[in-house]
């Protein structure tokens, strides 16, 4: 068997076996590459304030109280959404999972969310995120709807699969020869073809000019997936010889004057007595990644620790605070975000039009034994 066949089989044979995995993994990710800019539209009303008063936002401290009342005193808050844009709601979410679960609706305990009108306090929207349709999306794309012991896996190995598949792939694409007629039919799709022809182009040609964007995507996802973006766990913990929590709103206002210009607050609450308060400041509403991250003593509201991961040297951080943009394109702005789009849309064709160039070349064989066996 030469070398080119041994590529050719491995192709095949990891396509198949991941192929349905893919098809899941293109259209969740089609689909939520552009989940804000939709939300901002079917959500509006959760989502923006219908009038700026002239009056200031109420006290975070006062907005806390009423999110935790909406939701219930058993519903524990643990993250806040704010927004410095003075059209924006703040969100509140009481988020609780099981990681042990076999499925996905019992994997969480509860997943609630609250919307409120900052300068009155008038609860807007309270939802069950659990049922959410991008949250479904989010995990069909994370976990297969499976948890995160067996989903996580399945996603893992087959994205690990779809790599090699990127790559053996480059290998069968690479013309023989480099002249204009075998040129032609590596770049270009003959429409006017027969079926078969214009599958195999659809997945030959369609799969090289993907390659890049594909690989990266891959990649990206494979960091998450090998848990390189999760930071290490810090020693770095709230002095719980104090029993009076620091006040969250004097906490917010040590880190806007760390980040004026903050586009918007995740406000992370300790899970743990000895846990700290973490924030991070967003920069930019488009990009992950310009981010400042604090963390602060839950009871003294003493800062403990500030750091910007595209500050630091070296390249890993970095790349780690990359990871999120350079998967859903959003790096490179709307039109990373549309390539993003398209090329996941792509990977949902790739192995549809591979299993059926198998199905094609299996009928055929079956057609070329018949007649050796009638002869």
């Amino acid at each position: 068997m030469t070398l080119k066949k041994l590529i050719l089989q491995i192709h095949l044979w990891l396509g198949l076996t991941s192929g349905l995995v893919v098809v899941i993994l293109g259209l969740t990710g089609a689909i939520y590459t552009f989940s804000d800019e939709i939300k901002d539209v079917v959500y509006r009303d959760r989502r923006y304030v219908k009038t700026v008063p002239s009056t200031k936002k109420l006290s975070l401290d006062t907005l806390l109280s009423i999110a935790t009342q909406s939701l219930g005193k058993k519903h524990k808050i643990t993250r806040a959404e704010l927004w410095q844009d003075p059209e924006r709601t703040y969100m509140f979410r009481a988020f609780k999972v099981n990681k042990k679960s076999s499925g996905y609706w019992n994997y969480y305990d509860y997943y609630l969310k609250v919307y409120l009108d900052p300068y009155t306090g008038k609860v807007l929207f309270k939802e069950d995120a659990s049922k959410e349709f991008f949250t479904v999306v989010l995990a069909l794309h994370m976990n297969m709807l499976l948890g995160d012991e067996l989903g996580h896996l399945i996603v893992k190995w087959s994205t690990i699969c779809f790599t090699i598949l990127l790559l053996s792939g480059l290998v069968l694409w690479w013309p023989k020869k480099w002249k204009r007629k075998q040129l032609k039919k590596s770049f270009a799709i003959k429409w006017n073809g027969k079926f078969k022809r214009v599958n195999f182009d659809l997945h030959n040609v369609l799969g090289f000019y993907t390659l890049i964007p594909l690989l990266i995507i891959a990649l990206t996802g494979l960091a998450w997936s090998f848990e390189f973006t999760t930071d290490k766990k810090s020693k770095i913990l709230s002095d719980t010889t104090q029993n009076t929590k620091a006040s969250a709103n004097k906490i917010l206002s040590q880190s806007l004057q760390k980040s004026p210009q903050t586009a918007y607050f995740l406000y992370n609450f300790p899970a743990a007595k000895s846990g700290t308060v973490n924030i991070s400041a967003y920069q930019s509403k488009n990009h992950l990644y310009d981010r400042k991250q604090y963390r602060f003593d839950q009871y003294s509201g003493k800062l403990l620790l500030e750091a910007d991961p595209m500050a630091t040297t070296g390249l890993t951080p970095k790349l780690i605070a990359l990871n999120y943009d350079l998967h859903t394109g959003s790096v490179f702005g709307m039109f990373g975000k549309v390539l993003a789009f398209l090329a996941s849309l792509i990977a949902v064709g790739l192995p549809i039009t591979g299993f059926i160039i198998w199905l094609k070349k299996g009928n055929k064989a079956s057609v070329s034994q018949k007649l050796v066996a009638k002869k």
